[in-house]
């Protein structure tokens, strides 16, 4: 029960919280965590995980599930703990926009399904 409390205050910690790029570009936000148990039952962070099935996953693997089988991976992404600069009112990371693949499935999202909407602004 407590290793489970500490990762619940893992993720109210980290989790939408905008991640920014060197080059002060918005990427998107942080949907998940990956994280392991150390050898001492410490909770080691790992990797910030960002993607619309990674989202879904935070209302349960049911739609997890469901996602990956319409999106099949393609907009998951994890950035390693160690391409973080600074944890501050959001996450500062070293390298420059084009570095990381994250914020593509908005793009898809605009490309592929809103540009059909009446009145999307195209």
């Amino acid at each position: 029960m407590e290793k489970t409390k500490d990762r619940l205050q893992v993720m109210r910690g980290i989790v939408d919280m905008q991640l920014t790029t060197d080059d002060d570009r918005q990427i998107g936000r942080v949907a998940d965590v990956a994280v392991t148990w150390s050898e001492d039952g410490a909770l080691v962070l790992q990797a910030l995980a960002t993607g619309p099935e990674a989202l879904f996953g935070r209302i349960g693997q049911p739609m997890r599930r469901l996602a990956h089988l319409l999106l099949r991976g393609r907009f998951e992404h994890e950035i390693p703990l160690g391409e973080v600069k600074d944890f501050d009112q959001g996450i500062a990371l070293r390298g420059r926009a084009a570095d990381y693949p994250s914020g593509q499935s908005e793009r898809w999202i605009a490309d592929h399904i809103l540009r059909w909407i009446p009145g999307n602004g195209r």
